[in-house]
């Protein structure tokens, strides 16, 4: 059994690793261990605040679990969208699409980190995009087949869900957020995702099918 470390940022991927994704991980001889993203280290209290805020903390985070000899693997679910400033890869961004973006980034990440077990993987542009992907799910969900023909539309547009664009207006979040004010990420996206499947959130995200088949690979 694989052991592999997940630094996720908040209680949503969370859930996403432990309910959707580690049932197939299993199936592949996989174990996913989610660790939530410190943004804070006060003395004497708890470290469970999730969240992103400077790279030198997430590289912190990185570099504790890579001191655990018998993780396998050590990756990221952190959103691109949110990803801090003065992460590597961003100050110098490359020219193109989404997806050669996000690769420049999470190349230059693992080039900092600079260790064989460590999978670099940023979200486009955040989870909600797999709720985007997930549009007729959301809809059923709610008993409102407006909501998907609102957010598929838009999806369409795109050009698929990971190519919704990362303003702050008009991030995957914040249309669904305004298609549907009463949407409650932590529970309403994850149930949606899990309502579509994950053969099916592959194959219409193929930035997260290249990530989740690379931690498949074998050794």
């Amino acid at each position: 059994m694989k052991l592999v470390h997940v630094l996720v940022e908040g209680q949503t991927e969370e859930q996403l690793v432990v309910s959707f994704f580690q049932p197939e991980a299993l199936s592949n001889g996989i174990w996913l261990n989610p660790v939530m993203l410190k943004t804070r280290r006060p003395v004497g209290r708890p470290h469970d605040r999730g969240g992103v805020s400077r790279w030198a903390m997430i590289h912190a985070d990185i570099r504790r679990l890579l001191r655990d000899s018998s993780a396998h693997t050590v990756t990221t679910l952190l959103d691109f969208y949110g990803i801090p400033s003065d992460t590597p890869g961003v100050s110098d961004q490359v020219p193109g699409d989404a997806y050669a973006r996000v690769t420049h980034v999470e190349q230059a990440m693992g080039k900092e980190v600079n260790d064989s077990r460590f999978l670099p993987f940023l979200s486009l542009h955040e989870t909600e995009a797999w709720v985007l992907a997930a549009a007729d799910e959301l809809a059923a969900l709610y008993g409102r087949p407006e909501l998907a023909e609102n957010l598929n539309a838009q999806v369409r547009d795109a050009g698929g869900p990971e190519l919704v664009n990362d303003s702050p207006h008009t991030a995957p979040s914040k249309r669904i957020q305004t298609a549907y004010p009463a949407y409650r990420k932590v529970t309403d996206g994850p149930h949606a995702i899990s309502m579509l499947g994950l053969d099916a959130l592959r194959n219409a995200c193929p930035h997260l099918d290249a990530w989740l088949s690379l931690l498949e690979a074998p050794v």
